[in-house]
């Protein structure tokens, strides 16, 4: 075999080995006002949604509709007690993820893929907590068991929904704010199986 031959060969050889490296790390991406929301499972894409009271975080782009996030942070809810505000913040964040236009990375055959760095925080900052009677600390043995209990799933991989406190430090959670200042009952709910309220 000639030198060109054997060059032809080891490129041909590089490129499919390349090939296969990348599709297996390969994340697709999208531009802006194109990302589709999975957790919908239809043609709705992310787009401008104003007035997300308790996930305006999401406003610019978003895979939800106000109505949405309304009935979901209104219907039928279980009281948490003594909910610290790193705990409230925690969860606030956990019930917008049908929200997130980033979903289609983590929102896959009908489950959240949480990040277990996100489930094990709530259950460190929500073990003082108090749902249904007992402290979360107590009905959960760790965040694992926590995030279960809502119907995701608990992965390590880089594709998961990742708690982001970023979003309180720049605009605190207004609606939440205001109610506890004035001291109301404040209305939270986990996914579609757990239904919380703080208070």
């Amino acid at each position: 075999m000639d030198t060109d031959a054997a060059c032809v060969w080891t490129f041909i050889l590089y490129m499919v080995c390349l090939e296969k490296v990348i599709s297996a790390e390969t994340v697709i991406e999208y531009s802006e006002d194109n990302k589709p929301c999975t957790y919908f499972e239809g043609t709705r894409r992310a787009k401008y949604e104003p007035g997300l009271v308790n996930c305006s975080w999401y406003s610019s782009s978003s895979c939800c509709k106000r109505t949405e996030v309304t009935s979901v942070f209104a219907s039928n809810m279980m009281p948490l007690y003594r909910a610290s505000v790193d705990c409230r913040n925690r969860i606030n964040y956990m019930m917008c993820y049908f929200c997130s236009p980033d979903q289609f990375h983590w929102y896959k055959e009908g489950k959240v893929h949480v990040c277990e760095s996100f489930c094990a925080s709530i259950h460190i900052e929500c073990r003082e907590a108090f749902y249904n009677g007992k402290q979360i600390g107590d009905a959960y043995r760790n965040g694992t068991a926590f995030c279960e209990a809502q119907n995701f799933l608990v992965t390590n991989s880089k594709s998961c929904f990742k708690f982001d406190a970023n979003v309180f430090d720049a605009s605190p959670p207004v609606h939440i704010s205001l109610q506890m200042l004035s001291g109301a009952l404040v209305t939270v709910t986990l996914a579609r199986t757990m239904i919380l309220s703080v208070v």
